[in-house]
């Protein structure tokens, strides 16, 4: 992207959905592979999901729900669930780096795809909704140049 102006209307929301695609896409080719992989292999498919999932969460968790600030209870309520999945997700990673059976190591696996799926599944049917309605648009793509920045990528003005 060489301007700003091709950047455009790239918001946080835009780029997060993006992720969704990447890692939804990630997870249907792991699936296909599950039921040959040796333990070594699920645990590096884990070791690459664990990258990918906790880079996604921590622009959610300090990006789009740190800029919310005081919202309605009910969006608190799914902010926390999200937060929450968040946290189990983390939980079922670290699971499977102390596993020994590749039986175990699968089960947990299918179990974080099942997760990672409702999980973005929520916040493309709810809770993006409602961020859209909470932040202004300008403000969706300050926190949008904040996310590339974090990444890296180059966005001149």
């Amino acid at each position: 992207m060489a301007s700003s102006s091709a950047y455009g209307g790239a918001g946080l929301i835009d780029l997060l959905l993006g992720e969704h695609g990447c890692i939804l896409a990630l997870m249907r080719h792991e699936e296909r592979r599950l039921p040959s992989m040796s333990l070594r292999e699920l645990k590096e498919c884990g070791a690459a999901m664990e990258a990918v999932l906790q880079a996604h969460a921590v622009e959610e968790d300090q990006l789009l729900f740190g800029a919310l600030g005081d919202v309605p209870p009910a969006v608190r309520a799914t902010l926390e669930a999200m937060f929450g999945e968040h946290q189990e997700m983390r939980a079922l990673l670290d699971e499977l780096k102390t596993i020994r059976h590749a039986l175990r190591a699968r089960s947990l696996l299918a179990r974080l795809f099942e997760l990672a799926r409702e999980h973005f599944a929520v916040e493309e049917r709810v809770l993006f909704g409602l961020v859209r309605q909470w932040l202004a648009p300008e403000q969706l793509l300050q926190l949008g140049q904040e996310y590339a920045r974090r990444r890296g990528l180059q966005i001149s003005s």
